[in-house]
């Protein structure tokens, strides 16, 4: 029994459940999924129709700002599919359109995973590139949310499975988890690396690992969390002595499927090496606003000073996202229910990455509003807590946060900056 006297199934509880589990959590992933595709896609069309008008026809046509990607620029194809290409997207999708060695240096960075998949399924489109990519996120995100459902429901149960997914999916900016952009598709990896290491599938867990590692840079940290499940499988072992041939036997998979998180991203930065791209550093220097890097203390008083100097809609999304995510680490710290090593490790390393790293030109933590969307321990431990309350505050939550997500969308649609 967890301190709230409900019951708590074990992780190796959740690789033994029935089919059921797992259609539960296809159905509540379709359901969702679908849900934010028509809903926000019909939010964004509708604001891009409403500004549409006013805007110089030349600019519609203008295919300049993304690219050259080739894009539908009039009614419905624009409002349909043209409204989700914003931004990074643009970058993705060109990528996948004419290779690294067509594209900009600066593309140079993008990790090659997404942009390869979205290539490949392309052609299932008739050649268009924005339906391949939401193609790919869509797929992603259907993985994604079944998987989060599986890992929430074997720690917690099936309610805190249902409001965990929920609360994800009205997220404010969960809009980035079914646009073209690559937080939908690490997160499903990565979700599936951690389903796979609890299941003691470590062969599967090092391919997916890697595999998120060639997605974003940071997937090659999850080694870190994915290494304190091995620790503590090989404890409720009973500590075999890893010299013994048994031993040996046992570790050798465990040892694969560590490395291969670390050997995808150091592949990747090979690569770019042998085909002549210049350190991923001066590049980001050189077509990025200055970025420079900095201890995680320095980085976060940056940012809030910045914030308390200008406080745009950039830095005020990007702080409060900050803070809201240490505080979560922080309720994980306090809350035995929640104090779990290996997501306390992952949100840990993961954020210290995240703080580190500031735009000097633009707002400090630029994109961090998008990139916590790969913290998912946060989004169980609200889930859970969304569990046990009341339906007050589960409305109070879902209204607020629901209606911060179709304002964001929108102006999304509308070109600005969110993350």
């Amino acid at each position: 029994m967890s301190e709230t006297g409900q019951p708590v199934v074990s992780m190796k509880a959740v690789n033994v459940l029935t089919a059921g589990g797992w259609r539960a959590a296809w159905a509540w992933a379709v359901i969702l999924v679908l849900a934010l595709r028509m809903g926000l896609g019909a939010i964004m069309g509708a604001a891009w129709m409403v500004v549409r008008p006013s805007l110089p026809v030349e600019l519609l046509t203008d295919l300049s700002k993304y690219d050259y990607l080739p894009i539908p620029t009039t009614f419905p194809g624009d409002a349909m599919l043209s409204v989700w290409v914003r931004w990074d997207a643009v970058h993705y999708l060109n990528l996948a359109r004419v290779g690294y060695f067509g594209a900009s240096e600066g593309d140079s960075v993008y990790y090659p995973l997404y942009p390869v998949a979205v290539r490949f399924v392309t052609w299932t489109t008739g050649g268009n590139y924005a339906a391949g990519g939401l193609l790919i996120s869509t797929l992603a995100a259907v993985v994604m949310f079944a998987c989060l459902y599986r890992i929430t429901e074997g720690r917690y149960g099936a309610d805190s499975a249902r409001w965990t997914v929920v609360a994800l999916a009205v997220y404010p900016t969960a809009f980035f988890l079914i646009a073209p952009f690559t937080e939908v598709l690490f997160l499903a990896l990565t979700l599936g690396a951690f389903l796979a290491a609890h299941a003691r599938r470590w062969q599967l867990a090092g391919v997916l690992g890697a595999l998120a590692s060639l997605t974003r840079g940071p997937g090659i940290l999850t080694v870190a969390a994915l290494a304190w499940i091995a620790w503590e499988q090989w404890c409720g072992d009973g500590r075999p002595l890893w010299l013994s041939w048994a031993g040996i036997r046992r570790a050798m998979p465990v040892a694969i499927g560590l490395a291969m998180p670390l050997l995808g991203g150091l592949a990747f930065g090979w690569w770019r090496r042998v085909a002549g791209f210049p350190p991923m550093s001066g590049v980001l220097n050189q077509y990025s606003p200055g970025v420079a890097f900095t201890d995680p203390v320095s980085g976060l008083w940056l940012a809030i000073a910045q914030w308390i100097t200008i406080h745009d809609l950039p830095t005020t999304l990007e702080v409060s996202s900050t803070l809201a995510f240490l505080g979560l680490s922080g309720a994980m710290l306090a809350n035995r229910r929640w104090r779990r090593v290996d997501w306390l490790i992952y949100m840990g390393v993961n954020l210290s990455v995240l703080l580190s790293k500031h735009a000097v030109q633009a707002s400090y933590l630029q994109s961090l509003a998008r990139y916590v969307l790969a913290l998912f321990p946060a989004f169980i431990v609200i889930g859970d807590w969304l569990a046990h309350r009341g339906p007050q505050v589960r409305f109070a939550y879902l209204t607020l946060s629901g209606a911060l997500l179709i304002v964001l969308s929108a102006l999304y649609a509308l070109w600005w900056f969110i993350g």
